[in-house]
């Protein structure tokens, strides 16, 4: 399998500490975020401007987050983990060549997280539990297409396969990451709110928000390449 070959020859740190665990892959994270913070944060840093835009200009600030959101956020994730996956083989690339590799794979990107948004709505339709289930199956769908040069449907069934029999783990990672980010940004948007009204909780929420996104991306990361190293040890 390509990803195991990958994660077996490319990337030895990665197969020392594969785990599913929250704590670990956060303090992994925290510990490596550091010479990559700056770039990840300028990939991030659309998601703080536009959503002020849209607060200061409706109708264009709508058109624009729609856009950001369909295409501009799917292709700047990618090279966000691409970028940090660089990092984890110790060869990390200048910030245009995380672009330029993102932007190769931007048909596949932005069409996988289409398809992800579909199914995981329809789940959502279905009486929640289903989208919730899709969505942690499907949830690698982007590190697939752009580490593993997946198509968009390949990737898609990557991800879901890389989560067999481990739906429970990862819903773990992800929930318990969630809450500690998300109590911190939801404490964010209230000072703000107190601070300066509706503009001001969109702007302290989401710098707060694009703070962590670092860090996000890494754990992301670091949760797909444990995800690969285990199901090569199970194999």
């Amino acid at each position: 399998m390509k990803g195991v070959d990958l994660v077996a020859h490319e990337d030895p740190p990665v197969m020392q500490n594969a785990t599913l665990s929250p704590i670990p892959l956060l303090q992994r994270s925290f510990e490596m975020v550091g010479p990559i913070y700056g770039p990840l944060l300028i990939l991030a840093s659309p998601g703080f401007i536009i959503p002020i835009v849209a607060e200061l200009i409706p109708l264009a600030g709508g058109i624009l987050n729609l856009a950001y959101g369909l295409i501009g956020a799917p292709i700047l994730a990618g090279a966000a983990f691409w970028l940090v996956d660089q990092h984890l083989k110790q060869r990390t690339p200048p910030l245009g060549n995380s672009l330029d590799q993102a932007v190769s794979k931007a048909v596949p990107l932005v069409f996988g997280s289409i398809l992800l948004v579909l199914i995981v709505s329809l789940g959502m339709l279905l009486l929640v539990l289903p989208g919730i289930y899709w969505g942690i199956r499907l949830a690698f769908t982007p590190c697939a297409i752009v580490l593993e040069d997946k198509g968009a449907t390949e990737g898609l069934g990557y991800s879901w396969n890389l989560v067999r029999g481990r739906w429970w783990g990862v819903f773990w990672a992800f929930l318990a990451v969630g809450l500690i980010f998300g109590l911190a940004i939801l404490i964010a948007f209230s000072v703000g709110g107190i601070l300066g009204a509706a503009l001001g909780a969109a702007v302290v929420g989401n710098a707060a928000a694009t703070a962590v996104a670092p860090i996000l991306n890494i754990y992301t990361v670091l949760l797909f390449r444990s995800l690969q190293q285990l199901q090569a040890q199970a194999a």
